[in-house]
């Protein structure tokens, strides 16, 4: 390799990281105190879903409303701010979640989270998870759980 051809591979390599997507964590809430209706997709073992407003919101989503529950829940004025992002698995087993982060990557807003699940022999389950990110203008949300891509959905326009 002559040394102009090995400048130019400098160069190139050199300005790969300044061309690569920028990820940029953005802010987030979870809320809970939440049922999923029975109606909403009630043979997935996983759903996914972005949800823009309230009316969409009530068909996925009920509140449960029990003694001294002190569920952080959204308020109908947080759709016109925020986007909604869910994830559902259902089975036998009550699963818990826990988000790690949102980031937002090329038009790409990334959910990434944890889940654990505690089977049980007599019971099935439809465990929600709830977030809300800042409304933009996303091309794509990548649901990453445990480390893989779980899902990739386009929201409606």
């Amino acid at each position: 390799m002559n040394p102009r051809q090995l400048l130019l591979l400098l160069l190139l390599l050199t300005a790969i990281p300044a061309f690569a997507a920028k990820e940029a964590e953005t802010p987030f809430d979870t809320y809970s105190g939440y049922f999923v209706s029975n109606q909403f997709e009630p043979d997935a073992a996983t759903s996914f879903v972005i949800i823009q407003d309230q009316a969409q919101f009530d068909r996925v989503f009920g509140a449960a409303f029990v003694m001294r529950d002190k569920s952080r829940r959204l308020a109908p004025e947080d759709f016109k701010t925020h986007t909604i992002l869910g994830v559902i698995h259902r089975g036998p087993a009550m699963c818990e979640f826990q988000v790690a982060k949102v980031a937002l990557s090329g038009g790409t807003a990334e959910l990434h989270y944890a889940v654990t699940s505690k089977k049980s022999d007599t019971a099935t389950f439809a465990c929600p998870l709830i977030v809300s990110i800042p409304k933009g203008d996303y091309q794509a949300v990548k649901f990453v759980e445990n480390g893989k891509v779980a899902k990739v959905l386009t929201p409606a326009k």
